[in-house]
């Protein structure tokens, strides 16, 4: 069809000079050349523009799916978080921000979750794209916890990690427990059900053998700064990565607050009982009053997705986090330390192959 197109234009043009040769002076060679000329170059210019086309498709650009809808050439991703003002929801909302603002086809929106089971859930049974997660929660999920009803996962990936987390123990500065001991029967919360940092600590509390030894409560960690503040509780349990905002504010409150350490013994049998963890030391300094270091266990977390997760989406986001990390902790203090190194060394599912391929073709694995 195109070339009857062609060929009819020929036609038309032949027969617009024999009329104005007709008309009066006929075609010289040089205007005949001419028209020859344009004729070549408008051919040339609309081939060009089909093998650009061509070209285009063939570079196998994500077209979209139920999960990831491409709208006006951006792939819409989803990513759940957790409640909002922790560090959790600042890791992922920080992450989001950085990738999106520097991939003009890549847009991720947190969505406000109670926390890394609900994500791993709607993750693994693909109703979500992406989710952050500690690695307890990951650890269960990819592994399965047959005591907790969780089947294994094993087509969860991890696309990008986190720093370390800190286990702490949080009571007022003028209270008067001293150890962990000394709350036995009290008031503690360990955050709401479906936190990251739950989940490990009511694993560490069935460890020790201490399920019933406090009043448990599950509270999220700015409604465990407000019963702190107003006395109704009388310690908090976290897990979570440093600058924590509730952890931030439960220092700041008259008063102040103070860390109350797990002893040797303590920390040992929670390092041989989770593999995930390690030993981590919270400089002084960090929060408000905190004078000396803060030795305890911690653990990362990690953007995690499933097999399925379009490979070149993992690579661009990898590639951006990676490569943009300066800007990434100057949107968020938070992040110092998630860096592809430790994605690498901490990692419970496998390597998602798109962030595979970015840390192969960096040097950072083999």
């Amino acid at each position: 069809m195109r070339k009857s197109k062609v060929f009819t234009g020929v036609l038309i043009a032949a027969t617009m000079i024999m009329v104005a040769g007709c008309a009066g002076t006929s075609g010289t060679p040089k205007e005949e050349s001419k028209a020859a000329e344009v004729q070549t170059s408008g051919k040339e210019e609309t081939e060009k523009t089909e093998g650009t086309e061509a070209e285009s498709k063939s570079e196998g650009a994500f077209e979209g799916n139920d999960l990831i809808p491409v709208v006006d050439g951006v792939a819409e991703i989803t990513c759940g978080a957790t409640t909002t003002g922790g560090w959790t929801y600042m890791y992922t909302s920080s992450a989001a921000q950085v990738v999106s603002s520097n991939n003009d086809n890549i847009n991720i929106t947190p969505a406000i979750t109670t926390g890394g089971g609900e994500n791993l859930i709607s993750v693994a049974t693909g109703e979500m794209p992406m989710g952050v997660a500690s690695a307890a929660y990951i650890y269960n999920y990819y592994n399965g916890n047959e005591s907790e009803g969780i089947a294994p996962n094993p087509q969860l990936r991890t696309l990008y990690g986190s720093p370390n987390s800190f286990l702490s123990v949080i009571v007022r500065a003028d209270s008067s427990y001293q150890t962990i001991e000394d709350l036995q029967g009290a008031r503690v919360s360990i955050c709401n059900k479906g936190n990251s940092g739950q989940l490990l600590i009511s694993e560490l509390l069935t460890v020790m053998g201490r399920e019933d030894y406090y009043d448990l409560q599950y509270l999220t960690p700015s409604e465990s700064y407000e019963a702190l503040n107003t006395s109704t509780i009388d310690s908090l349990w976290i897990c979570a990565c440093d600058p924590h905002s509730s952890v931030t504010e439960i220092f700041n409150m008259p008063g102040g607050a103070r860390f109350i350490e797990f002893s040797d013994e303590q920390k040992k049998l929670f390092l041989e009982s989770c593999s995930y963890l390690s030993d981590v030391t919270r400089p002084a300094g960090t929060y408000k009053g905190q004078d000396v270091d803060y030795n305890t266990v911690g653990s990362p977390y990690a953007l995690v997705v499933t097999e399925d997760f379009p490979e070149e989406l993992a690579y661009q986001i990898a590639k951006t986090l990676d490569e943009k990390y300066d800007e990434w902790t100057g949107v968020f203090a938070g992040v110092k330390g998630a860096t592809a190194q430790n994605t690498i060394d901490t990692a419970i599912a496998p390597l998602h192959p798109g962030t595979e391929r970015y840390f192969k073709e960096k040097g950072y694995i083999q």
